[in-house]
């Protein structure tokens, strides 16, 4: 088989004893058809099917999930996956061909939702949804609050004013140096991008992913490094990983976001708030959105519908969360009244939990805590977790990784005995005599 073969490499994957298909219009009371897949796991359990819907809209499901499928199963669990529409096995009609980018939308995943719960013959299920596959489990709760038991919404996202949220809480960070922690950093980086050290379409992007595997620690070991002369090979590498790589917009059955990206980028406005200043974390999906049709506004406002939802919600939410920051997932808990325990309104309990030392998408970066969160709203018991103390729960060997790699990338130029470059200006600058305030070279205020 022809390794770039489409039509033969979907019909040999979908021979998998766990891979099913529902036969969808591209789009409502059009005549054609595509095969949209999905996987099945733990059909035995006692407990409510769980359907999850991860990141995205150009995510995979069958593929890059299988590790958390089998993890599920173990714990008991009957679990269900979409394949995103326009996305790996679900990308193509029945010819091979791929799905016109107009049909990419809101709209028709959730009918494709609906659908595969039909196919699946799931009357009700527990969602758990990430970013944007949060987004399409509250929308999905909102129109079919009958077939939803119960909800786990991971990092959710809501709408443009996240990305809003997103950009100035980094400015906050390393720019305005408004948090005691962070204005010693941010006086250093303001003068780096002044002295054009750094160029500034990079500082939001990579003082982001830094700052999401490694904390404040890691960036201002970066920012050390970069005012020391040193640094500039992390740097560079961070973003290249990051923006460089352009393969990587379509990597077959794991990440395809140039069907699907319309989504984000048209439709619900993922780079809207990117505006090419100074720690603008946006760029990259500027980048990717002109590709597609510009923004025009948010056509359904979750952020005020939300607040008609009732079924049982569990919020959680990562504290280096770069992608969609923890206050706005605790205002998903704050607005949902699902998410609120006890009868008071004015002053409810709510069902939120946020993870130290991780970033977004806790199904990715924390999984022992998502699966737990699953089995607890399946089991009807989101209240009683609430009390746990999850602080055993070991956080995923992934994340663990890119922490420690860009640890061990710092440590490598610091010591190194060559300086990458020179940066003698520097030598005048405003942090000329911070290493007589202590051994790292920056302080909290």
């Amino acid at each position: 088989m022809d390794l770039y073969d489409r039509p033969a490499a979907n019909e040999l994957l979908a021979s998998r004893n766990d891979v099913m298909t529902v036969y969808r219009e591209f789009e409502n009371s059009e005549g054609r058809l595509f095969p949209l897949r999905y996987v099945r796991a733990g059909y035995q359990s006692d407990l409510p099917t769980i359907m999850v819907l991860p990141d995205g809209p150009g995510v995979a499901s069958v593929f890059p999930y299988e590790i958390l499928r089998r993890d599920m199963v173990k714990k008991g669990l009957d679990v269900i996956m979409m394949e995103h529409r326009g996305v790996g096995m679900s990308r193509a009609d029945a010819q091979g061909n791929d799905l016109p980018v107009g049909v990419m939308s809101v709209e028709n995943v959730l009918d494709d939702v609906r659908a595969v719960l039909d196919h699946a013959q799931v009357p009700r299920v527990v969602l758990y949804g990430t970013g944007y596959g949060a987004y399409i489990a509250q929308r999905f709760a909102l129109r079919h609050p009958e077939r939803v038991f119960s909800m786990v919404l991971d990092s959710p996202f809501t709408g443009v004013r996240d990305g809003r949220a997103l950009r100035e809480l980094m400015r906050d960070l390393y720019w305005r140096g408004t948090f005691d922690a962070t204005e010693s950093i941010a006086r250093a980086v303001r003068m780096l991008v002044e002295q054009r050290v750094v160029p500034v379409d990079e500082t939001g992007v990579v003082l982001a992913a830094v700052h999401e595997y490694g904390g404040v620690n890691s960036v201002r070991d970066l920012v050390d490094l970069l005012v020391q002369g040193r640094g500039q090979l992390a740097w560079a590498s961070i973003h290249q990983i990051i923006t460089g790589r352009e393969w990587f917009n379509t990597t077959p059955y794991v990440y395809e976001n140039d069907l699907a990206g319309r989504i984000s980028a048209t439709e619900l406005g993922f780079a809207e708030a990117s505006d090419g200043k100074p720690l603008d974390p946006l760029t990259v999906y500027a980048r990717r959105a002109a590709q597609f049709p510009p923004f025009a506004g948010e056509s359904f406002d979750l952020e005020t519908a939300r607040r008609s939802i009732t079924t049982p919600t569990l919020v959680v939410g990562g504290a280096r969360d770069v992608i969609v920051p923890l206050w706005r997932s605790r205002l998903a808990a704050d607005e949902i009244p699902g998410a609120h325990v006890g009868s008071d309104p004015s002053n409810p309990r709510l069902r939120f939990i946020s993870a130290h030392n991780v970033g977004h998408a806790l199904i990715d970066s924390h999984i022992e805590l998502s699966v737990v969160a699953m089995r607890w709203a399946a089991a009807g018991a989101i209240d009683a977790l609430l009390d746990r103390d999850i602080s055993s729960l070991n956080r995923s060997v992934r994340n663990e990784a890119y922490g420690r790699g860009i640890r061990t990338a710092l440590l490598a130029e610091q010591y190194s005995p060559l300086k990458l470059w020179s940066v003698r200006s520097l030598a005048a600058g405003p942090l000329a005599s911070a290493d007589a305030r202590g051994p790292r070279g920056l302080t909290r205020r």
